[in-house]
């Protein structure tokens, strides 16, 4: 089994944004699910170029994974900067893991935190699961199981399969919080096939009662 919460360096960046919008936006959206990646960058660009924060995301996604252009990591955080200064979220939590994966910047968990903070504030699960990550390894900022439950449970309740299984594990191991395993059966029926949730499950029901087994099953239910 894994230990508790090892996730942070297999942190994955968002998808593209396929938000309505008029003109070169749903131009370029169009085209990227037609794979046609080169005109959907030139399309983005020309809204990005507009200030449209949802066009400088995808875009700068674009730099990052190299699709219809030559990656660039440098170009990617220049627009995933601006987008971010406009509230986009995505843009905020890529912006988050540029910092925390040194990806075309130097490592800098305290501006990981920052990102993370700001789109977490703004009700986004994945920036709220991402910041628990760093509270529960304390990294960037001093560690405090409390605040990740926090975040993982505001994720959780978003339907955020990683924080369901984060907060399983804590309950399952008694991280910052009193062993629980009903507590933590619950969560990691909630977290489905994620990760290592099947494998926890099982050993979990080895060690409960048929009725803990039963009030874990049903306060799933009622979560759902």
């Amino acid at each position: 089994m894994k230990l508790l919460l090892q996730t942070l360096l297999i942190f994955s960046f968002t998808t593209l944004s396929l938000l309505s919008r008029a003109d070169d936006f749903s131009d370029g959206v169009i085209l990227y699910e037609q794979r046609n990646f080169p005109a959907a960058a030139a399309a983005f660009k020309k809204a990005a170029d507009k200030g449209k924060p949802d066009a400088q995301f995808n875009l700068g996604l674009m730099y990052l994974k190299g699709e219809g252009v030559e990656q660039n990591y440098v170009e990617a955080k220049a627009l995933f900067e601006k987008a971010a200064q406009q509230n986009n979220v995505r843009a905020q939590v890529n912006l988050g893991r540029m910092y925390a994966k040194a990806k075309g910047v130097a490592p800098n968990y305290g501006m990981a935190v920052y990102w993370f903070n700001k789109a977490a504030e703004l009700g986004y699960a994945d920036a709220q699961y991402s910041l628990g990550v760093l509270y529960v390894n304390g990294i960037g900022v001093s560690r405090d199981y409390d605040k990740a439950r926090d975040l993982f449970l505001k994720a959780a309740q978003q339907n955020d399969a990683s924080a369901q299984y984060q907060l399983g594990l804590m309950y399952f191991k008694g991280k910052g919080v009193a062993i629980d395993r009903v507590a933590a059966l619950k969560w990691l029926i909630l977290a489905g096939d994620y990760d290592d949730a099947v494998t926890y499950r099982t050993y979990a029901e080895s060690q409960m009662s048929p009725k803990e087994i039963e009030d874990a099953k049903l306060q799933a239910v009622q979560a759902k």
